[in-house]
């Protein structure tokens, strides 16, 4: 089960296909599901497309309720609002509005889709939607992805002692005392004091991984951590005087 985890969030290019052909700038997001986008860029034969139009496009197999259309369209403004993203075009189906039918990645290489992204949070679910089903197996495993594995700590140190244990490999507890993020949009949490306390030790998820943590936890999930107490694990080590751990892997952390 874990590898097949590992491979489902961080590559949908496993599977043979053959990924995004559009890049493009979203300019309003439409609804929870719906985005409008202006192309900037044709990356793969595709007719009708040409740099420069506006396209309406709404996301393959990712539905939600009435209820939810208020905090559906929250989830969706800050994952892709204003961002540059990149379209594989469902060719052989439409929607009845007439949009365009697509699955939506956050990058280039088409690691990190968007509408697996959102059908792993409670507000939206997956709905199949007739004539596109080409990851149909991959929005229904992340419509009820599981729970991330329980650590498994052979040493274990509060916040506020593990920076006597530079070079060890252990688990670290305490709680969130303040989170940030970088322009590039790396994630920091700080245990047991805020920063810029030197005292304070730092949970590190480098940019390019923040994507498979949002899986597991949900979009912007470190805004929701204040006070909480966590558990990460990794190697301990020191980063201009503070101690911190760098995390790649969403199972090493965990979040009661």
């Amino acid at each position: 089960m874990r590898i097949v985890f590992v491979l489902l969030v961080l590559g949908v290019s496993f599977f043979g296909i053959a990924g995004p052909q559009l890049a493009g700038r979203v300019e309003r997001v439409v609804a929870g599901n719906t985005i409008s986008v202006r192309i900037e860029a044709v990356l793969a034969p595709l007719s009708g497309f040409f740099p420069g139009t506006v396209i309406q496009a709404r996301y393959v197999g990712v539905s939600f309720s009435e209820a939810e259309a208020e905090n559906a369209y929250a989830l969706n403004s800050l994952l892709v609002g204003g961002k540059q993203v990149f379209l594989e075009v469902e060719e052989k189906a439409g929607a009845e509005d007439g949009s365009v039918l697509a699955y939506v990645f956050l990058d280039r290489e088409g690691w990190l889709m968007v509408n697996a992204i959102l059908v792993a949070t409670p507000v939206f679910s997956f709905v199949p939607t007739p004539g596109a089903n080409r990851y149909d197996h991959l929005l229904k495993y992340f419509d009820n992805p599981p729970s991330p594995p329980s650590l498994v700590c052979s040493v274990l140190y509060s916040w506020n002692e593990a920076g006597r244990h530079v070079g060890e490999r252990a688990c670290v507890e305490g709680p969130v005392a303040s989170v940030g993020t970088s322009r590039g949009g790396d994630v920091f949490l700080n245990l047991g004091k805020p920063y810029p306390d030197p005292n304070r030790f730092t949970l590190f998820i480098p940019a390019r991984h923040v994507g498979k943590f949002e899986v597991v936890f949900g979009p912007r999930f470190w805004t929701n951590l204040l006070g909480r107490t966590v558990l990460a694990q990794g190697e301990i080590r020191l980063y201009q005087g503070v101690p911190e751990i760098e995390l790649s892997d969403p199972s090493n952390l965990s979040i009661p």
